[in-house]
């Protein structure tokens, strides 16, 4: 039996070592789960302890084979879109992308730092619906048959909502780039004209 299996026995059988086993291994994984979804930590937070409280209180309705990191992880996907659909009006500070490890190259690294930034800002700027599902695809990982399955939304529904916020994100990135470009070049001539 693998660490997971006997962890998850160790659960439906009330041993609480096995629970706390259990939130301290995938704890951070659920975290930056959430995260991705709402975009503000506290929320996130609340999310992930909600999320295992689910998962515990539901322990014994889990099967397997399926990985128990993915059956979790689809609680907490599950508790953040419902919690996106009870607040949809509101536009959440986005810090969901992970840290830059650290490179030798310092312009390379500020232009990556730099590429970030615009992104994370595109982000915050696109609709709800639209980051959703880009944060299901591209930071979880999540297929088009899995993320009409969680949206209860059709496929071909999928493609569609993916490619325009794609397009949608696309374009902020170039707004917000052709903003910085702007400010650039009337500093630089600021700088000329003294």
């Amino acid at each position: 039996m693998d660490h997971d299996a006997l962890l998850v026995e160790g659960c439906k059988a009330g041993n609480q070592q096995a629970l706390i086993g259990v939130y301290k291994k995938y704890n951070h994984m659920i975290y930056n789960t959430c995260l991705r979804i709402v975009c503000v930590s506290a929320d996130a937070e609340d999310l992930m302890q909600n999320s295992f409280i689910d998962a515990f209180n539901r322990i014994k309705t889990y099967k397997g084979p399926s990985a128990f990191a993915g059956w979790l992880k689809k609680i907490a996907v599950n508790n953040s879109i419902d919690y996106l659909a009870k607040r949809r009006p509101v536009v959440e500070k986005l810090e969901l992308l992970p840290e830059i490890s650290d490179y030798d190259d310092a312009a390379e690294e500020e232009f990556i730092e730099y590429r970030v930034e615009l992104i994370k800002k595109a982000l915050e700027i696109i609709i709800p619906e639209y980051r959703l599902i880009l944060a299901l695809h591209l930071f979880e990982g999540y297929d088009h048959e899995e993320i009409g399955q969680i949206l209860k939304i059709s496929q071909a529904n999928v493609r569609t909502r993916m490619s325009r916020a794609k397009k949608a994100l696309l374009k902020e990135i170039g707004h917000l780039q052709h903003q910085q470009v702007t400010a650039d070049s009337s500093s630089y001539n600021e700088r000329r004209q003294k």
